[in-house]
């Protein structure tokens, strides 16, 4: 009778293990399978096209890394539009991973394992989103920004650090960031931070409201990103795969081309202004 139960506890362990459950946003899944296109996530080999951003790509390279690094497992994607949330339900084990990377300053007091960075500090630069017909698109200055209405999510502390080391008082929140789009469409703040995107004008649109970077600015955020994963036992085969898969990726250069061809890392903004210089330092490739 014990060597039954065991045998139980095994085969239920195992069934449980069949899969990888990952924390993502619903309007990056909905990006992601655009950018898939049905195509198996080893066949894809180009970062670029409909869907394609910074959020939509780290996903596909996840499954990737797992699979280089020898797990060929199920993975579900779990809506979680909260990002404080997604680092709860990965803390508490009730998901493998985050599907997207999380900052390194958000989960220094956690009980779950942060990846080696995809991010590296230095290497995150954005731009000023705003919504179309904003009339700042064009001619916006750093101190034209700092008497408009930033939008933002309050758990993303790093953003809220980077805006007000900018001067920027005035700052709304949202809980998602198709939330934030919604609300710089409706006019109930001016620009967000966000990652610039491969598109020929670097918009992109997120349930309806279509956003554009303010021209000739950029800003550096400081700390690197990483992918989150749960402290469960799973977790420890996952995190090991996972490690060995990205760490692959970036001897090889398929982590710096990927982002590359999502507009993450833009050569159209190459000469556009920092404005914080003081935050950015370029890591060794």
């Amino acid at each position: 009778m014990k060597y039954m139960f065991c045998l139980t506890l095994l085969l239920a362990t195992q069934l449980a293990w069949a899969e990888i459950l990952l924390a993502v946003p619903r309007d990056v899944i909905l990006d992601y399978q655009k950018l898939l296109r049905h195509r198996d996530i080893l066949d894809v080999r180009e970062y670029s096209g409909v869907g394609a951003r910074r959020d939509t790509v780290e996903l596909v390279l996840f499954q990737q890394a797992l699979m280089r690094g020898g797990l060929d497992e199920r993975v579900r994607l779990i809506p979680v539009d909260s990002y404080a949330r997604i680092l709860v339900e990965v803390e508490a084990g009730n998901v493998t991973a985050s599907g997207t990377s999380v900052w390194a300053s958000d989960v220094q007091q956690t009980r779950a394992r942060m990846s080696v960075p995809l991010i590296r500090d230095g290497e995150y630069v954005v731009g000023f989103y705003m919504a179309e017909g904003h009339p700042g698109l064009r001619s916006a200055t750093l101190k034209d920004l700092r008497s408009m209405t930033a939008v933002t999510n309050r758990a993303w502390k790093n953003d809220v650090a980077t805006l007000e080391s900018l001067g920027v008082s005035k700052i709304e929140s949202a809980p998602t960031f198709a939330m934030i789009a919604k609300m710089l469409k409706g006019e109930r703040g001016d620009f967000t931070l966000a990652s610039f995107k491969s598109s020929p004008d670097m918009s992109f649109e997120v349930e309806g409201a279509r956003l554009f970077p303010a021209k000739g600015m950029k800003v550096a955020m400081p700390g690197s990103r990483h992918f989150l994963v749960s402290p469960t036992g799973h977790g420890a085969v996952v995190f090991e795969a996972l490690n060995k898969g990205l760490s692959q990726m970036r001897r090889d250069g398929t982590l710096r081309r990927a982002y590359t061809e999502a507009g993450f890392f833009n050569a159209r903004v190459e000469s556009w202004t920092l404005v914080n210089p003081q935050a950015f330092s370029q890591p060794e490739r």
